[in-house]
């Protein structure tokens, strides 16, 4: 008996040792960094640059008669040909997108009436495009460059597509984790909403963000999914490294609060900031901390340390030149490798975490592009047109 007791004890004594050293070694990971994700550059990186126009404003030319009046008129009128360029572009990628996909067209036409923007409109179809080349049609819209197709009347494509249904062309649109994602974030809009203006970021920006990290969580833990997440319609609420339906590890939300305050930080945003995620005299701040991110009812705190997070990356590039607050791809990308690879530069890169989804292998960042330029809940999560 003695020695069965004396084994049972080493057994014990040995899964102790080693769930010990286990906690002690995630320590040690999460406390040196280690666990940050380095990521990688997208292989289509160079495909997503920023489609811009003049910025003239619409204003009215004086007839003075002077040179500057004729050089004004000369750059409004070449920026006028290059939208009406741009608007011939749009609308023929929008026909041809609508012979692969008619509900993904009907999508760019929904969001070409509420922004009125050729700029979102390029970049819906610059999505569209990937996607495509992705799956096997290269240059599919390479004929509205050349002139070989013939540019579609709009009010033409409204009757084919404005009111087209079926699958999108984005096949992680198409599988029922979408349908719980989706659903799931509609139920969370005012919190996103207000966690997005606290904090000074566009709410469609931050659900990307989130976006990503649900499909990532869905697709790599099905078993899960199929229990729990689908039949309550709720999102992943991580509570391992990555904390909450932000999957912000604690870390970075312990850094986020310290931004808030260090006026010397680049990360600063100033000091109508400074008190928001301040915790009560005499709180134990580390689990009051955890409480806040993985609270499964209301997700305000795990949106706005995910929004906060964000902006302050954003708010690092404004201040060293670069404003990235409409690269979604960029912006969703730092959201993942977070502030030790956040370096302000002029060529900043595609890429991040690695994520399957069905069939189809992302970057962190160009999923997120993707969600953002698809039309996807648009009524709830509109765009934010400059």
């Amino acid at each position: 008996m003695r020695r069965i007791f004396f084994f049972c004890y080493q057994v014990f004594l040995h899964i102790f040792a080693a769930a010990g050293l286990v906690l002690v070694g995630g320590f040690f990971a999460v406390r040196f960094h280690l666990t940050d994700v380095k990521g990688g550059v997208d292989p289509r990186n160079g495909e997503y640059q920023p489609i811009v126009l003049g910025t003239e404003t619409d204003q009215t030319v004086v007839s003075s008669g002077s040179s500057d009046s004729f050089a004004q008129l000369d750059r409004r009128l070449a920026e006028l040909s290059r939208k009406r360029s741009l608007r011939a572009r749009n609308l023929c990628g929008i026909g041809i997108l609508g012979g692969y996909a008619p509900a993904s067209a009907r999508s760019v036409l929904g969001a070409l009436d509420m922004t009125d923007s050729d700029q979102v409109t390029a970049k819906m179809l610059l999505a569209a495009k990937i996607r495509l080349e992705e799956s096997g049609h290269p240059d599919p819209f390479g004929s509205c460059d050349d002139g070989s197709a013939n540019v579609s009347d709009e009010s033409v494509l409204r009757s084919l597509y404005g009111n087209a249904s079926g699958a999108s062309l984005f096949p992680w649109m198409n599988d029922k984790e979408w349908s719980t994602i989706r659903s799931a974030i509609v139920k969370d809009r005012e919190a996103i909403d207000r966690a997005a203006v606290t904090a000074g970021v566009e709410p469609r920006l931050l659900v990307s963000c989130a976006i990503v990290e649900q499909l990532r969580l869905f697709h790599s833990q099905r078993e899960l999914f199929e229990k729990v997440f689908e039949p309550l319609k709720i999102l992943g609420n991580a509570n391992k490294i990555s904390l909450g339906v932000m999957g912000i590890k604690d870390a970075a939300a312990a850094e986020t609060e310290a931004h808030l305050s260090d006026p010397s930080s680049p990360y600063y945003l100033g000091p109508e900031y400074r008190n928001l995620l301040d915790y009560p005299a005499g709180a134990d701040v580390s689990s009051a901390r955890y409480a806040r991110l993985t609270e499964d009812g209301d997700h305000y705190y795990s949106y706005l340390y995910g929004a906060l997070y964000l902006r302050q990356m954003l708010e690092q590039w404004k201040k060293a030149g670069y404003d990235i607050v409409y690269r979604p791809e960029i912006a969703v990308t730092l959201f993942n490798v977070g502030f030790p690879q956040s370096k302000p530069n002029a060529d900043p890169k595609v890429g991040g975490s690695s994520i399957s989804v069905g069939d189809a292998s992302y970057s962190f960042g160009s999923l997120g592009y993707e969600f953002y330029y698809s039309g996807e809940l648009l009524d709830a999560f509109p765009y934010v047109v400059n």
